[in-house]
């Protein structure tokens, strides 16, 4: 009776020699994970009770030609790929889990808030991740790979990752607050300075992450609950977890948003009520002045013969009691 062949793993046979690898990485039972070279990726394929992770950077053509030909991935992957689609997509395929999300780059000085694309696939023991730009959980996750982490399957790697980004997301929020509440004490002591500027770049702040993650939150629960491909029940677990610590941070960025926008209310509402006093003032002195203006104003005009004109005491006199009048008048009136 003829033996069955297996399924090759690449489409084209000489797929296996043009990688683009960044890193790759098996996880153990005990200790640090193991990396694997560009050479290994094969025979570390081949050892499916070890999870396996490989990042490949997209810049190179090495890493898609190598992507495109691996028979072992999803169609829907390799589609996605090909066409270098970055459209948000979260999507379970037969035996795994398709995401195409946004992570953070290292753009932190002109914009935190900065992300670019993360395509990622995750199997049953297999995590495939790929990008153009550098990105900090990929890299955060290479780094604790070194140390020594655990993952039962792929789907948990991936749920690893997004944890790292939803940490990411609260450090933001955290900082956020933390200048928040500052400004709120400067401006409840009257302390008003340049906080409007700083106001209006955590709003953009808050509306971007919840633009750029936002929507992955019922995107992750949608694919939880209404997959056509049942997701094993481990799985389940950490990604629910992993969706629950995504929407605290999102609900999180919303409170500071509203918040900021409340803070810059009772600003504007504080400039205005500086801008009326200053004006306030300004109407007093105008009134105060205004006839004392039209006495020397009438005593300052040449016509012959003016009573009290050669008399700079009466004159003096004139000007110092209308001055007097007019703050009687205004303190009759109860406007000062």
């Amino acid at each position: 009776m003829p033996q069955l062949q297996p399924m090759p793993l690449f489409l084209n046979e000489s797929a296996g020699a043009d990688r683009g690898l960044i890193c790759g990485y098996q996880l153990q039972s005990e200790g640090p994970a193991r990396e694997v070279s560009a050479d290994g990726i094969v025979q570390a394929l081949a050892q499916h009770e070890q999870v396996t992770w490989l990042h490949f950077n997209l810049s190179d053509a090495r890493a898609r030609r190598w992507l495109l030909d691996a028979a072992f991935l999803p169609t829907a992957l390799r589609e996605v790929l090909q066409e270098h689609d970055e459209n948000r997509r979260v999507e379970s395929t037969d035996g795994g889990l398709l995401l195409v999300i946004r992570d953070f780059t290292y753009e932190d000085e002109s914009d935190p808030s900065e992300a670019a694309t993360l395509w990622c696939y995750a199997g049953r023991h297999l995590l495939i991740t790929a990008r153009l730009h550098a990105l900090k959980s990929s890299d955060e996750l290479r780094q604790r790979m070194r140390t020594g982490i655990t993952a039962s399957s792929g789907v948990d790697l991936v749920t690893q990752l997004l944890d790292i980004r939803t940490a990411r997301i609260k450090q933001l929020a955290s900082d956020m607050t933390h200048q928040l509440d500052d400004i709120e004490d400067e401006i409840l002591a009257g302390n008003i300075r340049e906080q409007r500027a700083q106001l209006g770049r955590s709003r953009r702040l808050c509306a971007r992450l919840r633009r750029e993650f936002g929507p992955e939150r019922a995107d992750l629960g949608r694919v939880l609950h209404r997959s056509a491909h049942p997701i094993a029940e481990a799985d389940r677990s950490v990604l629910e977890s992993s969706i629950e610590n995504l929407a605290f941070a999102i609900e999180e960025i919303a409170e500071i948003y509203e918040r900021a926008k409340l803070l810059q209310e009772e600003l504007a509402s504080r400039l205005a009520e500086n801008t009326g006093r200053n004006l306030y003032v300004l109407s007093l002195l105008t009134a105060v002045l205004l006839p004392m203006t039209l006495v020397t104003g009438v005593f300052g005009m040449n016509v012959a013969h003016l009573p009290g004109a050669n008399s700079f005491p009466l004159v003096m006199l004139l000007i110092l009691a209308s001055g007097g009048i007019t703050l009687a008048l205004l303190f009759w009136r109860r406007l000062l």
